[in-house]
């Protein structure tokens, strides 16, 4: 390669790609092949010998048409007349390769005990920290595959972070990880480039990228923001601060799909308030507010357990989501809930019950099988509300006995 003092860009985005492919083909296939067979041996006493062979061999296959697509392009010489196609093809690779071990962690997070996930995870850091010293030439191409390996599986363990004691640590170990490593391979790979140019406008070409760093920073920043902001417009109720029904919807799909798993229960408790719009019409629109947050509040106080979800379901209902509360655990929390109100106090002189603020609460209690719908079982809870509500209000109302299946 000829070193030159203002070497053209075209040139030099071909040098990094020559680069690149020469010194990151063996390193990139051997790397990932000491994977591969730490993989086999994590996965060996729990899965099917062919599901795990399958994995590998079409893992090969990936590693092996990589190292081809490098091989023709350093023989052809193609990086020369078409390097933006190489660039391409070499970024896919880099995510490709990077989205198989995101996926194989969170396979692993439901198939193989705690310990041989973390050494899963481990291993996969090793290999992500080792492609640091091949992958700076171009910096992009060493991005995609961390963003496609590490970052997924941050966020992965971020979301589910009740699922295992470690996750949350280990969601934002990672995410600070890739930006350790961000900042690594973004200083190497500038020191790599202007070793390569020499004084080839060196101070214009770090202020135009630091200002386009900063550009994207607050960029990717706003639209953060953005996003949390549709985020909690979304899903939060604007009068008491609780879940919305998009919440609720998703919080009882999540954990039917975990009872059923686990073989364990999931309850339900859906409340209204006794002749709400009777004390609306008495008491006026924002007082009935202030009963509505009140009530939030004493949901919250009720639902003392990891995991549970209070969230106003519409009007004046609101609903309770038990994870793991068996029927006489959801019971009493119910009864807890009818005499927290109770001790409240708050006036009600047009209700039809009492001289005070009641409400009527609809308990369902389910073991779920493969047949059970989140909208099965809020319609289950829904009815036990109604004959609540028939029966004379200022009651619980179980729905009927307990059953593995609502279709039994």
């Amino acid at each position: 390669m000829i070193y030159q003092q203002r070497i053209p860009r075209e040139e030099l985005f071909s040098a990094q790609l020559e680069l690149l492919m020469q010194n990151g083909r063996l390193a990139t296939v051997t790397s990932h092949l000491v994977g591969v067979g730490a993989t086999i041996a994590i996965f060996w006493p729990f899965l099917d010998i062919t599901v795990i062979l399958l994995w590998a061999a079409a893992f090969l296959i990936l590693l092996l048409v990589r190292s081809l697509q490098m091989s023709n392009a350093l023989v052809n010489r193609s990086y020369l007349t078409n390097p933006q196609g190489v660039y391409r093809r070499l970024l896919l690779g880099a995510a490709a390769t990077g989205a198989v071990w995101a996926g194989v962690y969170i396979f692993a997070s439901h198939h193989v005990p705690i310990t041989m996930q973390y050494t899963l995870l481990l291993l996969i850091v090793m290999i992500t920290a080792v492609s640091v010293g091949f992958s700076v030439i171009i910096r992009e191409y060493f991005f995609a595959y961390l963003f496609t390996a590490l970052w997924p599986i941050a966020w992965w363990s971020l979301a589910h972070y009740w699922e295992q004691p470690y996750n949350l640590v280990i969601g934002l170990a990672l995410l600070a990880f890739c930006a350790v490593l961000m900042i690594v391979c973004d200083r190497v790979h500038r020191t790599f480039r202007n070793m390569i140019t020499l004084n080839w406008e060196r101070e214009t070409m770090s202020q135009e990228l630091a200002d386009l760093t900063n550009s994207l920073r607050d960029r990717n920043r706003q639209l953060r923001d953005a996003r949390r902001q549709l985020t909690d417009l979304a899903n939060i109720d604007e009068l008491t601060g609780l879940g919305n029904r998009r919440v609720v919807n998703r919080a009882v799909k999540e954990e039917i799909n975990r009872a059923r798993r686990n073989g364990s229960y999931v309850s339900l408790i859906l409340l209204d308030v006794d002749f709400f719009k009777s004390y609306n019409d008495t008491y006026g629109h924002p007082a009935g507010d202030l009963v509505l947050q009140k009530l939030a509040d004493l949901m919250q106080q009720a639902s003392a357990r990891a995991g549970e979800v209070v969230a106003r379901y519409g009007g004046e209902e609101f609903i309770l989501v038990l994870p793991g509360a068996a029927p006489d655990s959801a019971l009493r929390t119910a009864d807890r809930l009818r005499e927290m109100v109770e001790e409240e106090q708050m006036p009600h002189e047009s209700s039809g019950v009492a001289n005070i603020i009641t409400v009527s609460q609809g308990v369902v209690t389910v073991q779920p099988e493969n047949d059970l719908l989140p909208g099965d079982l809020i319609s289950r809870a829904d009815q036990a509300l109604y004959r609540a509500k028939q029966e004379g209000r200022n009651r619980i109302v179980v729905a009927g006995r307990y059953e593995p299946s609502l279709n039994r």
